[in-house]
């Protein structure tokens, strides 16, 4: 069966009118997307607080990973 790829979906209409009306649009997604996935704003002091607050799991049933010199 062969794909139509000159169909576009009502969604798509209204997103490329969305964009050509406003362009700055995209401006603003990228820089609201750096918000949620850049990492220079993480603090140092809080993830070494954050790791020292983790407490050690027992190992899995069938393992013992508490003893780090032996090797199952």
């Amino acid at each position: 069966m062969a794909i139509n790829r000159e169909y576009v979906s009502e969604t798509d209409e209204f997103i490329n009118n969305l964009l050509k009306q406003k362009p700055e649009l995209k401006i603003k997604q990228q820089i609201l997307r750096s918000t949620w996935w850049d990492t220079d704003f993480i603090n140092a002091e809080e993830q070494q607080e954050y790791a020292q607050g983790t407490v050690l799991r027992p190992g899995y049933v069938y393992f013992n990973y508490t003893n780090k010199n032996t090797h199952a």
